[in-house]
């Protein structure tokens, strides 16, 4: 269910992009990609600060935040210096084919973005969201798929000697959380196995000794 919720927000995100032309939905998806980027690899950083507090939902809200302000300062910047300036004509088919394609991804994008957020959290613990297809399996698609963005990122900004690939950044991400719930989750106690029968015969300790003949008759 939860890979049939991507689809219809990359759907809705292509219905979107079709109201734009391909050059304004190019931007929006660039800010999307930046925004997801900075919020992945600088979280450790805002964690860190005393003033945010080890909470729980200390993670999500942190890449929350750090995608929102980066997206709209983005958005911001392209508008005012780019798309608000002028605009690009490209042919036809970049405009009806790239844009409808671009906003898919960029919707899928967004909803992969947010189904990690929910992951490491309480919530997605809750029986509810398990059951609505919230698993293990979904979540590495997620994964593979901002993976694959943010690493494009990576090649354009970074060394080639840097292995903080998106791939570990996130793994040690969601090994964090699942350490985090393995020590708040408390041990099931082991059941109580019962014990074996005792077929052996029970031990005589007292052995009953026959009764002494009775004296004779010193009369007789």
């Amino acid at each position: 269910m939860m890979f049939w919720i991507g689809i219809l927000a990359g759907g809705a995100f292509a219905w979107f992009a079709m109201k734009l032309r391909f050059y304004q939905t190019w931007t929006l998806v660039f800010n999307i990609i930046i925004s997801i980027y900075l919020s992945l690899y600088l979280r450790p950083v805002i964690v860190n600060i005393p003033a945010v507090g080890d909470t729980p939902y200390s993670n999500a809200l942190a890449m929350a935040a750090v995608a929102s302000a980066s997206f709209l300062i983005l958005h911001g910047i392209s508008y005012t210096f780019l798309t608000g300036q002028f605009n690009v004509s490209f042919p036809k088919v970049f405009e009806v084919v790239g844009t409808g394609l671009l906003g898919f991804l960029a919707g899928f994008l967004v909803w992969s973005f947010l189904s990690l957020l929910i992951y490491i959290t309480p919530v997605s613990q809750n029986t509810f969201v398990k059951d609505i297809g919230f698993t293990d399996q979904f979540q590495q698609t997620s994964v593979l798929y901002i993976s694959r963005f943010c690493n494009l990122v990576n090649a354009a900004v970074s060394s080639q000697d840097d292995e903080h690939s998106a791939e570990q950044t996130i793994s040690k991400l969601l090994k964090d959380f699942e350490s985090k719930v393995r020590e708040k989750t408390p041990e099931k106690p082991k059941p109580v196995e019962p014990a074996e029968p005792n077929n052996a015969k029970p031990c005589i300790t007292e052995q009953k000794q026959p009764c002494p003949p009775p004296e004779p008759n010193k009369d007789n």
